[in-house]
């Protein structure tokens, strides 16, 4: 059922960006073109960096985290946002953060929006945006005790390590990770470039063939190459998508 609504999100994405996606995907063109999304590569991204970036901008904002290096960090305002990336990531990792923290503006930020005003009209973007306190009936509706409300900033709580003990922010980060897969690396294409392969070299192990497919084809750094791996081939025992790509970010 999630994977459902993932490759839906996704689907609706690329039809906004032009409706035809090629890999290794350009993440960063059609992200510009289909979302109210800014993208700022800094030379390095550290938690203090992100607050420095901010500080120079008339936002003054001190987060409660050790300080430790980014991949990514994406902050929302009023419908917009901006994605925060490191500039000395490689391609493949760039591409990979953009895709996370795109998802997280989808997820997170951007659907909630969407769903609460088509629920009880735009006068409610007030609240999400820090204007004004929810009324009576809108704390009803339960929509606010769901989504985040004013200045949205996608930072975790988590020690120097970047591991965090969470469950809500292990399963938003689990949702991003799926979602991140399914824009730029979607399970059925994969899939489908790994079967013919297959049938082409035959008596191979499918294991053999994803992991450099998911490297040069679709372009996913090797520490999320081998963690998709493990997770399209997984035992009936595994937990999330999270646990299988062991990504801090």
């Amino acid at each position: 059922m999630r994977r459902k609504k993932y490759q839906l999100i996704a689907n609706e994405f690329w039809e906004a960006a032009g409706g035809c996606i090629s890999f290794p995907c350009q993440l960063e063109a059609s992200v510009l073109w289909a979302l109210p999304l800014a993208i700022i590569k800094l030379p390095r991204l550290w938690v203090f960096n992100v607050e420095a970036w901010l500080s120079e901008r008339g936002i003054r904002c001190q987060f409660r985290t050790a300080n430790r290096p980014l991949h990514g960090s994406l902050i929302a305002y009023r419908g917009r946002g901006c994605v925060l990336l490191n500039g000395a990531d490689n391609d493949s990792e760039l591409r990979y953060s953009l895709a996370h923290e795109t998802a997280h503006f989808l997820l997170n930020y951007l659907l909630p929006r969407r769903k609460a005003s088509n629920l009880l009209g735009p006068a409610i973007l007030e609240v999400f945006d820090g204007f004004r306190a929810p009324t009576v009936r809108e704390r009803v509706h339960g929509i606010l005790g769901r989504v985040p409300i004013g200045f949205h900033l996608h930072f975790m709580e988590r020690g120097t390590d970047g591991v965090n003990n969470s469950d809500i922010v292990m399963e938003l980060e689990d949702n991003a990770d799926l979602l991140a897969l399914e824009l730029i690396a979607p399970e059925e294409e994969v899939r489908h470039h790994i079967a013919k392969v297959v049938c082409q070299k035959r008596h191979c192990n499918p294991v053999d063939i994803a992991l450099p497919l998911l490297q040069k084809e679709f372009g996913l750094p090797s520490s999320v190459a081998e963690g998709y791996c493990r997770y399209l081939f997984r035992s009936a025992h595994a937990s999330s998508i999270r646990e299988w790509l062991r990504q801090q970010d």
